[in-house]
């Protein structure tokens, strides 16, 4: 009896505590409950009557000054009877639970709720937070009652994981925020940037190569590199990325072919353009309709050289950048490389740049072993995954697109590549070496060379051949160890042709520089802001270790010159560490 008595007293306190919500609390009626989404309140969230309506103390999770006060008044506030506040932990209460209690969920009881109950959020509920409830929760009577002994185990059916329909709406009315309208992407730019060193120009025959911030010539801003079919060229339009907004004012190009062609389809091509007035340009693309919408399915190429573009002179990077243009085929001279590299870095040169469309695997090795220390840079050139390119310098007699796998191009892409990175830039092949003869590297010689010509940018190296058949008899420098290394060993070869200077042209090679030379050639410069010297060959000359181009002079007819032999102490260890590090000796 005394058990059921029990239940019946907390079922009434309950019932009589949820009434008291219903009664006094802001009800949401079924006629409010409905008003939420009905058609004629839909769009009202804004007018003014209902906008006001938001703190209104009957509306608004009705917080009635009598009750707003209530919480924080001295009565109240914190009051919590010491006959409650201690009642938490007293002995008698503290671990409670009455055996009767404890365990017990009758079967009648386990998992009841009834049909009326269970689901049931009336309307009169919902949302329900009433001036009079809400003050309610720290009221003295339900603060200290939730440690009194006649609740503090007992959840009996009716409460058991109650979550009555009465209190589980219990929440203030829902405020709602207003909904930004979702903006418009930005119109970011560059929408596709190139990641290649070769980029059609769609709608074109044309290749883009990269692109360069370049003041030097008056009317314009910047130069785009190119390779263009000769029989195909059309007006073009200029489009930028403007940091980070595309700018749809174009501007007219200016194309310009270089006059070295040697009867190939395609030719290096220089495409002038002028950045508008305003825009920061970081992207250019071209396109032959000055429609915004068609350049927008250009790729955009990086704009090179930025720090062109600022009155202050910069220090370049380097002293001596070397430009190595297109290897390709399977070339393997390693053994030879590898000594020209080393007699570079002797020489004081930073920086080798290769352009590799392809060349044998031993060589593949060095390049990547000299790529990682930083002496060289390779930059891949897949111009036989776009043209049909010559393996020789004349279109009547090598057939094929282009001159040299693009020989003409890398020489003036690696220019402005190091404009404004390198002092001087020199122009050569890979089987090439531009010593000096009267001094051990080459600053001294140009210090020198500038100080008798302060105008030349330009400065013409002789080539002299060294024919690879005729060996020095002695075999001073022949090396056991580099006899399995694949290539000429320089050292041999010490007998130099004498230029036939009877002919009117003869082959020079270059050092300049880059920022006195506008447009190149493989021996002379196309165009250039400055002087052009010749140096004399006893001041400087190329060692060119290769097959002989008088054939029919004796070695007895050649001159010997072995200033190589200047640098074997150093020059031959370094090689053996270049060649031991790939694993070409042990």
């Amino acid at each position: 009896m005394n058990k059921y008595l029990k239940w019946g007293l907390i079922l009434l306190f309950v019932i009589v505590n949820v009434t008291i919500f219903i009664v006094v609390a802001g009800m949401r009626s079924p006629e409010v409950a409905g008003i939420r989404r009905s058609p004629e309140v839909a769009g009202m969230r804004r007018s003014p009557e209902v906008a006001g309506m938001r703190r209104s103390p009957e509306v608004a999770g009705m917080r009635s000054p009598e009750v707003a006060g209530i919480r924080r008044s001295p009565e109240v506030a914190g009051m919590r009877p010491p006959e409650v506040a201690g009642m938490r932990r007293s002995p008698e209460v503290a671990g409670m639970r009455p055996p009767e209690v404890a365990g017990m969920r009758p079967p009648e009881v386990a998992g009841m709720r009834p049909p009326e109950v269970a689901g049931m959020r009336s309307p009169e509920v919902a949302g329900m937070r009433s001036p009079e409830v809400a003050g309610m929760r720290r009221s003295p009577e339900v603060a200290g009652m939730r440690g009194s002994p006649e609740v503090a185990g007992m959840r009996p059916p009716e409460v058991a994981g109650i979550r009555l329909p009465e209190v589980a709406g219990m929440r203030s009315p829902k405020m709602h925020r207003a909904i930004l309208a979702p903006q418009p992407a930005r119109n970011l730019c560059p929408y596709r940037t190139s990641t290649q060193n070769i980029t059609p120009l769609n709608n074109t025959k044309h290749l883009l190569v990269s692109a360069y911030l370049d003041n030097r010539v008056k009317d314009w801003d910047l130069r785009i590199i190119g390779i263009f079919r000769r029989d195909s060229i059309l007006p073009l339009h200029c489009f930028f990325c403007c940091r980070s907004y595309f700018s749809n004012h174009s501007t007219l190009a200016s194309i310009e072919q270089h006059t070295d062609n040697f009867g190939f389809p395609f030719v290096t091509t220089d495409v002038m353009c002028q950045i508008p007035v305003g825009c920061d340009a970081t992207h250019v693309t071209l396109s032959i309709h000055p429609d915004s919408m068609e350049a927008h399915q250009q790729m955009f190429l990086p704009i090179g050289n930025q720090e062109s573009s600022g009155t202050e002179e910069r220090r370049p990077q380097f002293n001596f950048t070397v430009c190595i243009s297109n290897l390709f085929g399977d070339y393997n001279n390693v053994l030879q490389f590898t000594q020209a590299l080393e007699m570079y870095r002797l020489l004081g040169v930073d920086r080798v740049v290769v352009y590799k469309t392809s060349c044998g695997p031993d060589l593949d090795r060095l390049l990547h072993s000299y790529s990682q220390e930083g002496l060289v840079e390779i930059v891949p050139w897949p111009i036989d995954k776009h043209l049909q390119p010559s393996r020789g310098w004349l279109y009547t007699e090598h057939g094929g697109d282009l001159h040299y796998f693009g020989q003409l191009t890398t020489l003036n892409e690696c220019i402005y590549r190091y404009m404004d990175r390198s002092r001087y830039v020199l122009l050569n092949d890979i089987d090439e070496i531009i010593v000096p003869y009267n001094q051990r590297s080459l600053m001294p010689l140009m210090n020198e060379l500038q100080q008798q010509h302060p105008k030349a940018g330009v400065f013409l190296i002789e080539n002299h051949i060294f024919p690879k058949h005729h060996f020095e008899p002695s075999a001073k420098f022949h090396m056991p160890q580099w006899e399995g290394v694949p290539g000429v060993n320089i050292l041999e070869h010490i007998y130099r042709e004498e230029p036939n200077r009877r002919i009117v042209w003869h082959p020079y090679k270059m050092i300049v520089q880059p920022r006195m030379v506008e447009q190149t050639s493989v021996h002379s410069v196309l165009k250039n802001f400055g002087n052009t010297f010749k140096v004399p060959p006893d001041v400087c000359r190329i060692v060119h270790v290769r097959v002989a181009l008088q054939r029919r002079l004796t070695k007895e007819q050649l001159h010997i010159d072995s200033r190589l032999w200047d640098f074997h102490d150093k020059l031959i260890p370094n090689v053996d560490k270049a060649l031991r590090r790939i694993g070409m000796i042990s």
